[in-house]
């Protein structure tokens, strides 16, 4: 029999929602209800053009249990994830100003015994530059994820879905570990889009490396056209924790991909799968531009996963 969620059970339930989350959140050794993150990117056209410019990017999300079961065994997710990506500086050729994204998510728990759990979830996105917002601007996707506990220091989780994209359709396909070694190291990730290697130097600060790979796109008024971000970047983090819950980090990364570029409407990839690209790459109408540097500060609401 389901209940409306009592408050003091809100900790606990944001950590069985958000570890299951493969879009929004990430497979690791925590759970994060609520994220807000800066993002600066340094860009340079490959071109040899001496020009530089940046781009800014905004993140939010929140996810929630909305009514779940007396003894917590299954759960209706629902969530919200934000983002805006800002351009400024002279870039010749490059006509991209701001786009956004708006992404609700909804979602059902069911815990299948006490080491498995399975989470399905519907991932509706509104992505464009909002100048001429139509039917046309939203994208359906949907994931299926898989968790497992081995122990009380490993799990592992399969996450597999698809996505509707402007450029072109995206296969998921996401391999998880969380693995915990010994009282300061973790391991933690969802392959091939994410992995951290976390030291705990201090019982509130930790050190680690990290992998990120995002592959999204937006539809832009001009041309019908669409604008695509793929990035996949090494970094190093620095992040402490402010509370018990509340953690700040910050990151410096480079990126050994990186795609931000806009393309005709109809020329698009064959596939994808998670952040890489298979088959033919379809032709950028902007010009491309230098592999670089990455940097970012986040701040996150976080339950232990232990």
């Amino acid at each position: 029999m389901s209940a409306l969620l009592p408050a003091r059970r809100l900790p606990a339930l944001l950590l069985c929602a958000c570890l299951l989350i493969p879009v929004l959140g990430r497979a690791q050794g925590y759970a994060e209800g609520i994220g807000l993150s800066y993002e600066v990117l340094p860009l340079k056209l490959a071109s040899g053009n001496e020009d530089t410019f940046r781009s800014y990017v905004f993140r939010a999300s929140l996810i929630v249990p909305m009514a779940v079961a007396a003894d917590t065994s299954h759960a209706v997710l629902v969530g919200l994830n934000l983002e805006t990506l800002r351009f400024s500086g002279n870039r010749p050729g490059f006509e991209v100003h701001n786009v956004y994204g708006i992404t609700p998510v909804l979602g059902y728990r069911q815990r299948l015994s006490p080491r498995t759990e399975l989470t399905a979830l519907a991932l509706p996105a509104l992505n464009s530059d909002l100048r001429e917002v139509r039917g046309a601007d939203v994208t359906w996707g949907g994931v299926v994820r898989a968790a497992y506990r081995a122990n009380a220091r490993r799990a592992y989780r399969l996450t597999v879905g698809y996505r509707q994209q402007f450029y072109g359709p995206q296969y998921v396909l996401l391999l998880g570990l969380d693995w915990r070694l010994g009282q300061r190291w973790r391991l933690f990730g969802d392959l091939p889009t994410s992995f951290t290697a976390s030291y705990a130097a201090t019982p509130r600060v930790n050190l680690g490396f990290n992998l990120i790979g995002i592959n999204t796109a937006y539809r832009l008024v001009s041309n019908d056209q669409y604008f695509q971000y793929q990035q996949g970047h090494y970094g190093l983090f620095a992040e402490a924790y402010l509370s018990t819950h509340w953690a700040l980090r910050a990151t410096a990364a480079y990126a050994v991909t990186r795609r931000l570029e806009v393309y005709a409407k109809d020329d698009q990839w064959p596939a994808t799968l998670d952040y890489i690209g298979l088959g033919q790459a379809p032709t950028p109408l902007s010009p491309r531009l230098d592999k670089g540097t990455t940097l970012r500060l986040a701040l996150s609401y976080r339950v232990s996963a232990q």
